[in-house]
């Protein structure tokens, strides 16, 4: 599985390789990283202690609904993770809810049926953005978080296959 991870105003590719009981090979910019992960979850906040190359880390997720911030032995970054194509999609765009910008991707492959909405326009958790025909059924994709449209990247009769970027919701721009 390949991701992208921006800390701070550092963009890394972190292709993970193989996973087995709670150690990830991986490649990290190119490097190869073995990390061996345990996990704590506190309420709203997820602790990890990672071992790699004999060093300890411990990492902290915070979540809010602007940004997630990570902890690492105490120091704060702002992160975003993003599957290799730059796009939150499925089960990704679930576990990071809270992030400041989503990047809605196509679930199925498909023609475009209605665009709702416009760059611009401001949006509420839940509202209709994009209809999606595929198998001659309409899916219509929903806002995940309430924000302002920043980027449309389709329009109706369009062909989208599987995880095409499709609009951008950004969520610092008050509503």
């Amino acid at each position: 599985m390949k991701i992208r991870i921006d800390i701070d105003d550092t963009e890394h590719t972190v292709d993970i390789v193989k996973e087995e009981k709670g150690t990830y090979m991986c490649l990290v910019d190119g490097r190869d990283v073995v990390v061996d992960v345990s996990r704590i979850r506190h309420n709203d906040v997820s602790v990890y202690s990672l071992l790699s190359h004999g060093r300890s880390y411990d990492v902290v997720f915070h979540k809010n609904k602007s940004l997630n911030t990570v902890s690492v032995n105490g120091h704060n970054f702002s992160v975003t993770i993003r599957n290799e194509s730059g796009v939150m999609k499925g089960k990704d765009r679930k576990l990071h809810e809270d992030q400041a910008l989503f990047k809605i991707a196509a679930t199925i492959p498909g023609k475009i049926v209605a665009v709702k909405v416009e760059k611009g326009i401001k949006v509420k958790k839940g509202q209709p953005l994009i209809v999606i025909e595929a198998m001659k059924m309409e899916n219509e994709l929903k806002s995940p978080a309430d924000g302002m449209v920043t980027g449309v990247y389709v329009k109706t009769g369009d062909k989208v296959e599987n995880n095409a970027a499709l609009l951008e919701i950004d969520t610092r721009i008050p509503l």
